[in-house]
């Protein structure tokens, strides 16, 4: 054997193995998921919310909701928390600078007036320019509802701006242009009932595109009409509610969906808060630097407090609770998917340097030699391996080198496999599970009620393989390249609203 033939023998087993490695992994995280969904489903037939909406043990929650330019969906999303299931409830809405009408949008709907209220800030944020409250027509269990009007800082300086205002020692952030299914805030809040060292909890999330909303409630979820959407519908399924399930029995969560997740209040401010340029934190600066921040506050904190806990050695952890739905709007044009998943790389790449200490160090237990090494080798290098993957094989053959057998088994590896798990993540997530002696039909994680929309769903699964994938895959390399020329911002994507029957 010549040099060349062992070089080409070495990068075909190392694209082959990579490929294998990477489904295998999220088969493993399947089949670590699937006994979890199982359970939870089967207990959500003997739970008794009742108990947790009566009980004098139940602490109030504070919902924060960033607002920035959402006019077309704050009320729609605003009166679907007004109708959230728990027992004592405060809500906050920041409006974070919005050139449109959300300002008085808002205080129009719900009759907001000028309020003096107390805004102690113990996480330094741009400048608030007022504080309104609401103080008639709201549900008994609403005991505080009030507007903070500031300058425009981003997201994750909205979410501190509200964390300030908060009297509760938990909060809920939510996106402004999301809605939460009624008793989500008491399944998720479970996990911090039953255990005491929970310190964040993220529940799933459904995409709402094409489903009946009314009063603020999806009354009727139906497949998004769009194949771009319903190739979207099937990454949820497979990284949030199969991927991030696992990693939550794995003790080994880097991120909760800045759509919905539950904190401890004091352990927020006890890290210094979301990151943003204004952060004076001694943790935050120890941890990031001074005067930086990041395109996806929902991952960096996570990896942050994380940080935290391994290296105070606390007995706190980080849960991922399947069921429990938030609605969120998804892209329903490529240019305004690829700025999303732009923002999603480029973030990623911001919180593995800045946490890069972390990186297969023993010392962060898990999270260091296990979580960490996945999303650098999978999520972050994937785009550019599979690319390089691609580009052998017309490279090879224009060499002379490229054999059938190579071809069938990166075709197998690459593609076949991803289609076998992507379809096995509808599947279980569709699977119904009888929840008590009396439910005939069953319950599913995903809420379509019609066959012909999970078979629809089964075709796209297969279908995201060939083209979107390697769409998608296109985007994050180039996100990769802006990170490196330094691009900065948001770009956020215009939004089509709901729905509204």
């Amino acid at each position: 054997m010549t040099f060349i033939d062992y070089f080409y023998g070495v990068v075909e087993f190392f694209f082959l193995g990579y490929f294998v490695s990477l489904h295998s992994v999220n088969l493993f995280f399947i089949i670590i998921a699937f006994r979890d969904v199982r359970r939870l489903l089967i207990s959500t037939g003997y739970e008794d919310f009742d108990i947790a909406m009566t009980s004098p043990f139940t602490p109030p929650l504070s919902i924060v909701v960033p607002a920035y330019n959402e006019e077309k969906t704050i009320v729609e999303s605003i009166n679907s928390l007004l109708k959230l299931k728990f027992p004592r409830l405060e809500i906050i809405i920041v409006n974070d600078g919005s050139g449109d009408s959300t300002l008085e949008v808002l205080k129009k709907a719900f009759n907001m007036k000028r309020s003096d209220m107390n805004y102690p800030e113990k996480i330094t944020t741009a400048r608030v320019r007022g504080c309104y409250a609401s103080r008639s027509g709201l549900p008994a269990h609403v005991q505080r509802f009030v507007l903070i009007d500031k300058e425009n800082g981003g997201k994750a300086d909205s979410l501190n701006a509200g964390i300030n205002a908060s009297f509760c020692p938990y909060f809920v952030s939510i996106d402004a242009d999301s809605l939460i299914d009624e008793a989500a805030l008491l399944q998720a809040f479970r996990s911090v009932l039953d255990r005491e060292d929970i310190v964040a909890v993220g529940g799933q999330v459904a995409i709402v595109n094409n489903s009946e909303v009314a009063g603020g409630k999806v009354i009727k979820a139906r497949l998004p009409v769009k194949w771009l959407v319903r190739f979207q519908v099937v990454e949820y399924l497979r990284s949030f509610t199969m991927g991030r399930t696992a990693l939550s029995r794995l003790s080994s969560v880097l991120i909760i969906s800045g759509v919905f997740g539950i904190f401890s209040k004091d352990f927020v401010q006890k890290i210094g808060g979301y990151l943003t340029r204004n952060l004076t934190s001694k943790v935050a600066c120890e941890y990031t630097g001074r005067q930086v921040e990041t395109v996806c506050e929902d991952m960096e904190i996570i990896v942050r407090i994380q940080r935290y806990i391994q290296e105070k050695k606390l007995r706190k952890r980080i849960e991922y609770v399947p069921h429990p739905v938030a609605w969120t709007e998804a892209p329903e044009i490529l240019s305004s998917l690829a700025k999303q998943r732009n923002r999603w790389q480029r973030g990623l790449m911001e919180t593995m340097i800045y946490h890069r200490k972390m990186l297969f160090n023993r010392n962060y237990g898990r999270i260091g030699l296990f979580a960490f090494p996945y999303f650098l080798i999978f999520e972050l290098l994937g785009a550019p391996v599979e690319l390089l993957g691609y580009i052998t094989l017309p490279l090879l053959f224009y060499l002379d080198n490229l054999s059938y057998t190579y071809l069938f088994l990166f075709t197998a590896a690459s593609i076949f496999y991803g289609i076998f798990i992507s379809v096995l993540s509808v599947v279980i997530s569709a699977w119904p599970e009888k929840t008590s002696e009396t439910d005939m039909g069953g319950k599913s994680l995903i809420r379509y009620q019609e066959t012909r929309e999970i078979v629809t769903l089964v075709i796209a699964a297969v279908m995201e393989n060939f083209g979107y994938r390697q769409l998608t895959m296109w985007w994050r390399i180039k996100a990769i390249a802006d990170f490196i020329k330094g691009k900065k911002g948001w770009e956020k994507f215009e939004r089509k609203g709901f729905a509204v029957k």
